[in-house]
């Protein structure tokens, strides 16, 4: 499964997990900005959300209505907030399960591997 939903200011955003949202994460994940010792912080919260919304949009042929600012301002004002934070688990749950995630990490992982050793 590569959909989900997420509630932000009342209102259902869908999620879709796909090669789009993987190309636009691929260059926004970066350590110190996006992560801190592999642990996402709320600006790569924020990216993540954004790439499903964003992803669903082009697969949906229908205009990005929210900006990646909403996303940062939305997660900032409720870290704090217990709903929010389970349907956060809900949505990464379903990011680390898509296939296209899996898949990409079983090649770096083999990629990794694979150069061990070499000069």
């Amino acid at each position: 499964m590569n959909y989900t939903t997420i509630t932000i200011n009342d209102q259902k955003v869908g999620l879709k997990f796909g090669m789009a949202s993987f190309r636009y994460l691929s260059d926004k994940f970066v350590e110190g900005i996006a992560f801190n010792n592999g642990e996402l912080n709320e600006i790569g919260i924020a990216h993540l959300i954004y790439a499903g919304y964003y992803n669903n949009c082009l697969v949906k042929e229908v205009l990005a209505t929210y900006k990646f600012e909403y996303f940062v301002d939305y997660i900032e004002g409720n870290l704090k907030n217990e709903d929010f934070l389970n349907e956060l688990k809900e949505v990464l749950k379903v990011w680390t399960e898509n296939e296209i995630i899996k898949s990409t990490q079983v090649e770096d992982t083999a990629k990794k591997k694979t150069s061990r050793g070499k000069k």
